[in-house]
């Protein structure tokens, strides 16, 4: 009988510590992943004879980055975006007739493009510099649109367009915060192959209705300044 008492307690004893060691237990883990994404807003600044035509234009871009080495000293980075370089507003209420319906004829200059190509960066550190070089793909195209008092569009035109293309070469530095996100601010500098293009004032109304354009043809480089942020993509859960 005493034999079984000291076995039940040496039982009791055993599950008593084995229930007082902490349990360990294993949580997802979220890594960052080999791409990263990031926005900029951009100024223009066209250079060359480009300059004598075309002044300051606003806009936005947006870039994707892979890393080619795990840690991203070398990526393939990929951009697209556009900007707006000029801007017409005329009062069109029944083209003079009448001012009981208020139309605008909205008149807008724009560039749109879309790049690939290398980047090398220094990855760690609390600034972070690269330098990247690409080919892009660009289009310069001028619209009008029909508008009443609110806004509203009631109909459109495009007046031109014209395909082009760049070469290319950038850099400038990332200050990182967080895990995963990083500010971005860099120039890349367009050499821009010739292209036909239309600006403020190109575009003269005629008496009868019709239109005079008068185009522009030029090389269009350029430089673009950005300033933006950049974030890394979650890889997702490991243990």
């Amino acid at each position: 009988m005493q034999s079984k008492a000291v076995l039940v307690l040496s039982a009791a004893f055993n599950f008593g510590c084995v229930s007082a060691l902490p349990a360990q237990t294993t949580y997802p883990v979220s890594r960052p992943s080999r791409f990263t994404f990031g926005a900029d807003g951009v100024l223009s600044q066209p250079k060359g004879e480009f300059a004598s035509n075309v002044g300051h234009g606003f806009g936005f871009n947006l870039n994707g980055l892979f890393k080619i080495d795990y840690r991203g000293y070398l990526n393939l980075r990929a951009d697209a975006g556009g900007l707006q370089y000029g801007r017409e507003r005329k009062d069109v209420s029944f083209f003079g007739i009448t001012g009981r319906v208020d139309l605008q004829l909205e008149t807008t200059n724009s560039i749109a493009w879309g790049s690939i190509g290398p980047q090398l960066m220094i990855p760690d550190g609390p600034f972070r510099p690269y330098a990247n070089a690409a080919i892009a793909f660009t289009n310069f195209s001028t619209s009008s649109s029909l508008r009443d008092e609110f806004g509203n569009e009631l109909a459109s035109n495009q007046n031109a367009s014209d395909a082009s293309r760049a070469w290319i070469f950038g850099g400038g530095f990332q200050i990182p915060f967080g895990t995963t996100g990083a500010f971005d601010l860099g120039a890349r500098y367009y050499y821009g192959g010739r292209a036909t293009y239309l600006t403020k004032g190109d575009i003269i109304d005629n008496p009868d209705g019709s239109i005079t354009v008068n185009p522009r043809n030029s090389k269009t480089d350029m430089v673009l300044w950005q300033l933006g942020f950049s974030l890394a993509l979650p890889q997702g859960n490991s243990r």
